[in-house]
């Protein structure tokens, strides 16, 4: 029994990062274009209303 356990968490574990890096290069993908998109936004709601 001990031999599966030890297997099960191996491939939990393996998986694990796996996802987590795939999801994270998503994020960037789509996260840093819409961060610049909203950032020059909010820039330019600043100059109107400070300007």
């Amino acid at each position: 029994m001990s031999a599966t356990r030890h297997g099960t968490t191996r491939r939990a574990e393996t998986a694990v990062p796996a996802g987590r890096t795939r999801w994270g290069i998503v994020a960037l993908i789509l996260g840093a274009p819409a961060l610049f998109v909203f950032g020059l936004l909010f820039l330019l709601l600043l100059w109107v209303l400070l300007g």
